[in-house]
């Protein structure tokens, strides 16, 4: 959960869940409960779980080995706070942990967020996301995918929002994203989005993802839609809880970047919350 993973909740409990079915066997599981602090601030715990299922292992020559599997978990602790009506600025430090077959390794990463809202109709939020070590398996390190995102939104009208969202990976090209939500009734939500960073050897078609949200008595069910191309469809489920009347509205820690495709909380999405998320499996 970046920083800005604590959203609108500075008068209300929030507990939210998430479940992906990706490619193959791959599933992805997330929740996270935001306590109000008072006085704009709030505090987020976040835990996330990603299982490959088994694989089938082989020796260099081809030989058949058995099946093996593995999993990753991302555990993190968030604080937002706002400075002043305009912004906003979070803080989360993360434990990752990841096991393949019977070698594990940890890792320790923080993610630094700010939100600056200009006027009643734009946002503009950064993110820089993954500072931290390596994972260290046997011998070997791996580093931590270090991304700085900028982001923003501009609400159209009451019922239609637009965002946009760059990011720039330490390893790789540079990747863009932009999303959009109409609101038809107060209750329903559509979500259509659009990103860069899934074509690489897939069709057009990859970067393209559509959803809906619908908001009852103040909870919300968002479910979204990603095709892969070749490689198939993913499905995304999410649920955002409520307990308590907010007392004040507006993110209190910036969320991540805007998603360009209208996924649930966390993950990507859904305009306006300008959370980020992004199709991609695991995403820390």
């Amino acid at each position: 959960m970046p920083p800005p993973g604590i959203r609108r909740a500075w008068g209300s409990l929030q507990l939210a869940t998430q479940y992906l079915s990706y490619l193959q066997a791959i599933n992805d599981e997330y929740v996270s409960l935001v306590y109000p602090l008072g006085s704009g601030k709030a505090l987020g715990f976040s835990a996330q779980y990603l299982g490959t299922g088994a694989i089938p292992g082989t020796e260099v020559g081809g030989t058949p080995t058995g099946n093996f599997s593995s999993d990753y978990g991302v555990y993190a602790l968030a604080y937002g706070q706002t400075l002043t009506d305009r912004l906003s600025l979070g803080l989360t430090a993360k434990l990752i942990n990841a096991q393949i077959s019977d070698v594990s390794a940890n890792a320790y990463a923080v993610d630094f967020g700010g939100l600056y809202k200009y006027g009643d109709r734009f946002t503009l939020a950064a993110t820089l996301t993954n500072l931290g070590t390596q994972l260290n398996f046997l011998s070997g390190g791996d580093s931590l995918p270090l991304e700085f995102h900028l982001a923003g939104a501009c609400r159209l009208s009451p019922q239609w929002l637009a965002t946009v969202e760059a990011v720039y990976p330490q390893a790789g090209p540079a990747s863009f994203r932009i999303g959009g939500q109409w609101r038809p009734l107060e209750a329903v939500s559509l979500r259509v989005g659009y990103r860069t960073d899934n074509l690489q050897e897939l069709s057009p078609l990859a970067g393209f993802s559509t959803g809906i949200g619908i908001s009852v008595w103040g909870q919300e069910l968002a479910y979204a839609w990603v095709p892969l191309g070749d490689l198939g469809d993913t499905q995304y489920i999410s649920l955002v809880f409520k307990f308590g009347q907010s007392v004040s509205q507006g993110n209190l820690s910036p969320p991540p970047p805007p998603p360009p495709s209208p996924l649930p909380p966390r993950m990507s999405v859904p305009p306006p919350s300008l959370e980020s998320g992004a199709p991609e499996a695991p995403r820390w």
